[in-house]
C-alpha cells in the first residue's frame, strides 16, 4: 500500500515539489525536506550542512552525538558525500496527516536549527 504523502501535506506553510517538501518555519526560514516512500515506511531526509562545514568543524561528530542522544524523532549522520544529513522515519500504515506534518514540521526545525548553529545562514 503506498501512503499519499502529497495529500496529507496541504496546509499553507509546506510547498511540495516532485519528493521535496519546503517547510516555512518563523523569521522567513524554510527548510527543504524530501520523502521516500520505501517498503510501508516513509523516510525523511533534510539536508543541514554541506562538506566543507563538515570538515572545518573537528568537534562536529561529538556535536551530533550529543544531538542525537537529546532529539527523539531526528537522528543526525554524516553521509556519504561528507554532508551532514538528518532523518526521521514514520510507519506509513495508518499515519494521519497530523501525525505526518508534525514529523515533517519535527524535522525541517531540528535540521534548521542546528544548520543555523553551525553556520548563521539560512542555505536549505
Amino acid at each position: 500500500m503506498t501512503t499519499d504523502w502529497v495529500q496529507m501535506s496541504k496546509p499553507a506553510d509546506f510547498s511540495i515539489e516532485g519528493s521535496q517538501v519546503e517547510v516555512s518555519l518563523r523569521d522567513g526560514r524554510k527548510h527543504r525536506v524530501e520523502v521516500i516512500d520505501r517498503d510501508g515506511e516513509l523516510v525523511l531526509r533534510a539536508f543541514v550542512v554541506k562538506q566543507q562545514v563538515v570538515k572545518s568543524s573537528p568537534t562536529l561528530p561529538l556535536t551530533i552525538w550529543k544531538r542525537n542522544r537529546s532529539v527523539s524523532l531526528v537522528a543526525f549522520r554524516i553521509d556519504r558525500k561528507n554532508r551532514l544529513i538528518a532523518e526521521c522515519r514514520a510507519p506509513a500504515s495508518g499515519l494521519t496527516p497530523e501525525e505526518f506534518q508534525f514529523y515533517l514540521r519535527t524535522i525541517a526545525v531540528e535540521a534548521d536549527r542546528l544548520e543555523f548553529l553551525l553556520t548563521g545562514r539560512d542555505q536549505e
